[in-house]
């Protein structure tokens, strides 16, 4: 089996370095294309994405799937892949959505069934140890109970929907999408890896979980911890906004756009003329006359909280080619309770599926940073679990930064070959 592995695209995004979108005009190759093409190679088994490849955060749902035809287009014409393997990010969170959403939901009523629950966490695991080739959703057994939409019609590949990315290049199915979320089981020779994009490593997508856990304590119903499902749905709220609430908010998305870019790149001008507008909004509906002693109150609790958004947004920027980020001390404790909700599906799969044999990973391949870790970096990031130690890789990202699109944030291609060790190929 063939691999080659990739993140955060971001089609859709003015400055994706694979495909340009132009405010007018259709979209076209972008300039690091070729240095994708040449790293990924042809021919291979599957393409695997992980995550903010389709940019719903920052434009349309109709520019953003034209865009990705152009790219996807250029993968089937030059045969990078003809399988699909994609496990979606937080800018692109709407696609597992709308999967799930078109397999639970919309089939099962246009085939005359009732709906039935989300099942939030669909892992893939794909085996390459020992000379195996298999690629599988564990989660997505034959039973009686499954809809046949389930599977690829052509070789019987579990699938996980009548999926409507099919659909993105022509002919309908030239090009077959696959979906695993959060995450996706590497077994090799040398030890499991878990791959996933990893924004439930930063505080945003985390928030809603850690939050309800902090206050609703008893009332939550869930067990010690959260297993991944439970992870999914509770953060599903807020993962829903970010992903396309803001993208498709019509002429409100242009002006957040131009924050999200600022606070990207440490720029708090914009947003901090904002917060001072609605400061002086506060004052004007909390106006108590002659009883200044209440009115000093509001303004200190208006300052305060102000001062900490700031810092928070402040934080953000940091986030986005941070090289600290990952040893923050927060986030590596935020990667400790994902890898332990992770490691409870990891035993559950290994029950319902005798043989299976899914060891405990040792490694982590994200994204979400932009900052490329390449695999096997001596010095690369080292954290303890409950299960041992973990080395984390990252496989950085494909936008320029800044609007002046000068200089390239820098993204690695991540290939396995039959039978040889995962290796990096770096994109400068």
């Amino acid at each position: 089996m063939k691999l080659a592995i990739i993140s955060d695209t971001h089609i859709g995004d003015p400055n994706c370095a694979l495909v340009n979108l132009p405010k007018t005009g259709a979209p076209t190759v972008g300039e690091k294309y070729e240095d994708f093409k040449r790293a990924a190679g042809e021919d291979n088994d599957y393409l695997i994405l992980l995550g903010d490849i389709l940019d719903f955060a920052l434009d349309s749902y109709d520019r953003v799937y034209e865009a990705g035809r152009c790219f996807f287009e250029q993968v089937h014409e030059d045969n990078i892949a003809k399988k699909i393997i994609y496990v979606a990010g937080n800018h692109d969170f709407d696609v597992w959505h709308t999967v799930e959403h078109q397999v639970n939901v919309t089939n099962r009523l246009l085939g005359a069934e009732m709906p039935r629950s989300f099942r939030w966490s669909v892992p893939g695991v794909i085996d390459v140890r020992d000379g195996r080739s298999n690629f599988r959703l564990l989660d997505v057994g034959r039973e009686k109970d499954d809809d046949p939409q389930d599977y690829d019609p052509h070789n019987g590949d579990p699938k996980y929907g009548g999926l409507f990315m099919d659909g993105i290049v022509e002919p309908v199915g030239s090009l077959q999408f696959s979906f695993a979320y959060p995450n996706l089981y590497l077994l090799t020779d040398d030890g499991s890896v878990l791959l996933t994009h990893g924004q439930y490593f930063e505080p945003y997508w985390a928030l809603a979980g850690e939050w309800a856990l902090e206050l609703m304590q008893e009332d939550l119903r869930i067990g010690d911890a959260f297993d991944l499902s439970e992870m999914v749905a509770v953060n599903f709220p807020l993962s829903q906004l970010g992903s396309s609430g803001v993208g498709q908010a019509g002429p409100l998305s242009d002006a957040i756009r131009a924050v999200q870019r600022q606070i990207k790149d440490g720029d708090l001008r914009r947003i901090t003329k904002y917060l001072d507008r609605l400061d002086n909004a506060i004052d004007r509906m909390t106006r108590f006359g002659w009883r200044r002693d209440k009115e000093a109150v509001t303004d200190y609790i208006s300052n305060t909280a102000k001062k900490q958004v700031l810092e928070a947004l402040g934080d953000i920027g940091d986030t986005r080619y941070s090289d600290e980020f990952i040893h923050r001390k927060d986030v590596l404790e935020r990667f400790v309770r994902f890898f332990d909700a992770s490691l409870l599906e990891i035993d559950r799969l290994n029950d319902k599926n005798p043989g299976l044999e899914l060891d405990t990973p040792r490694s982590v391949l994200f994204g979400h940073t932009h900052q490329p870790i390449p695999w096997g970096a001596h010095g690369a990031p080292k954290t303890t679990t409950s299960r041992g130690p973990v080395r984390l890789y990252n496989t950085g990202g494909w936008l320029y930064r800044g609007d002046a699109q000068a200089e390239f944030g820098g993204a690695e291609v991540v290939v396995y070959r039959p039978r040889q060790p995962l290796k990096s190929v770096p994109i400068r």
